[in-house]
This record gives structure tokens, C-alpha cells and sequence, in this order.
């Protein structure tokens, strides 16, 4: 047990425009509920530029992660992702973990960047080989293609996390038998969730994360405006009932676990 209160944020964007002028105080009044460090989900270059400011602010606290994420790849021509993808390339040494990365086939996010998304996904997966960072996944209404081509390019050394895992116990043990962690947000707090209830119950311990995905995804508690990092208390409390273990414990394990994938 660790049971200090230097619990973890697993994956939030408070480089988010939307936060922008609450951030220090934001970070102040999580560390005040033992929330100590942030990991970042990566969007695109401004983004990462955004990122590393708030870094400079808050060294201790923010974990950088570079990527580009679906929205932005469906958003962008192949010319323009192959750039980023160049500069990808050289920022990630500055990195944790990389990405957002993977596939959202959401007809309003996907539109015409099917065959896109699919290369910027793979060639992500090769430099997180080639950079031995761990991987941070976006998958939505993708299930199937990010297994093929996860099996095609292969899980790096240094595994990963789907981000805002809410889906069934199958798909569950899909990720969980590649060596996949998964992270848990806000919709586990939904009363009528019951599939993700189910999967969660059946995880293992060991390969679950915790994360606001803050300004996005609020618990019911936290409906009524931007995600602060602190939701992660309701996201502990619903996972501590599911598991029949006490919040605490749920944060301690997490931290953990989150060391163990990504680094202390």
C-alpha cells in the first residue's frame, strides 16, 4: 500500500485551451486531495507545445505525452500528417508515453480519414518501438480494426493503456491478453453502465488505471461544467464499490500500476 496521497491523474489534458488561466489553480486544489501528478494525452504539435509550457510551471506534476490524436488526423490531409509525424519523431524524447493515438470510426469524427487514421496508427505503433514509449490508445467503434493491426505491428516491449476503456469484459480481456492496460474514467459513474460495471468486476488488479480525462467526461457529479483532475475521487469510489474495496486502496493500486507501465 502507498496510502500517502501522492495518488495519479492517469490521463487528463489540462494543456486544454479550455482550461486555460485555471490551470495553476486547478493543479493546487487536486494535490490539496493528494492528486500529485498528471499524465497528459497528447493531441497534435500545439498541443504539445502547450503541454511543455505547463510543464515549465509545474515540473513535478506533468507528464508530457506527444501524439497525434484520431480528431486531429481525421481533421488534417496526409501531407500534414506525415509532417507532424516528422516532428512526432524528434519531440518524443521529451515524452513519457506517446500518443493519443489510434482509431475513432465515429461517422462524425471519422468523414473521409478511414484509410488515414489507419496509416497514422500504425506508424505510431512503429515509433513507439522505435522510441521504446509506452503507448497511450484512443479506440472507438474500432474494435476489431485496432486488434488487427495492433496484431499486425505488434505491441511494443513497453505495452500501453486504452484510454477511457467502456466497453464489454470481451473486449476487455481482447486488450488485457495483448498486455494492455486499461484506464477507467467518468462513465464508469453512470448508473445505467452496466456493461462496463461487468467489465470491471472482471478485471485483474493489476493491469487497471484511473484517469479524469479531464476537461471531458464528468462523472454525473460533474455534469454541469469542464472536468476538473479531482473527479478521479468519483471514478476511485465507483471502482472501490465494483471491486468490494475501499476508494483508498483503488488509488494506491492504480498509482502502482501506473509506475509500473510508465515509470516513477
Amino acid at each position: 500500500m502507498i496510502g500517502f496521497g501522492f495518488w495519479i491523474d492517469a490521463h487528463g489534458h489540462l494543456a486544454d485551451p479550455r482550461w486555460d488561466g485555471q490551470q495553476d489553480a486547478l493543479i493546487e486544489e487536486a494535490r490539496g486531495r493528494g492528486l500529485h501528478f498528471f499524465m497528459q494525452g497528447g493531441v497534435g504539435p500545439e498541443d504539445w507545445a502547450r503541454q511543455q509550457e505547463l510543464k515549465k510551471r509545474h515540473p513535478a506534476h506533468i507528464g508530457l505525452c506527444f501524439g497525434l490524436h484520431p480528431y486531429w488526423v481525421a481533421a488534417h490531409d496526409d501531407e500534414e500528417c506525415e509532417e507532424a509525424l516528422n516532428l512526432l519523431a524528434s519531440a518524443l524524447p521529451q515524452a513519457l508515453a506517446i500518443g493519443e493515438m489510434g482509431l475513432d470510426f465515429r461517422p462524425h469524427i471519422m468523414k473521409d480519414s478511414r484509410e488515414r487514421q489507419l496509416d497514422v496508427f500504425a506508424e505510431q505503433i512503429e515509433l513507439a518501438h522505435f522510441s521504446q514509449k509506452p503507448m497511450v490508445l484512443h479506440l472507438v467503434q474500432a474494435h476489431e480494426e485496432s486488434l488487427k493491426i495492433l496484431d499486425l505491428y505488434g505491441v511494443p516491449k513497453q505495452k500501453g493503456m486504452v484510454h477511457s476503456f467502456n466497453g464489454s469484459g470481451a473486449k476487455a480481456q481482447d486488450f488485457l491478453n495483448r498486455g494492455l492496460y486499461l484506464s477507467i474514467g467518468g462513465p464508469v459513474c453512470r448508473p445505467d453502465n452496466k456493461k462496463l460495471h461487468q467489465a470491471v468486476k472482471e478485471m485483474p488488479l493489476e493491469y487497471l488505471l484511473i484517469e479524469s480525462d479531464s476537461p471531458d467526461q464528468p462523472p454525473p457529479a460533474y455534469k454541469d461544467g469542464l472536468n476538473p483532475p479531482e473527479s478521479i475521487w468519483e471514478v476511485a469510489r465507483t471502482i472501490g464499490e465494483l471491486k468490494s474495496l475501499d476508494p483508498l486502496e483503488i488509488l494506491d493500486i492504480t498509482t502502482g500500476n501506473f509506475h509500473r507501465l510508465i515509470g516513477k
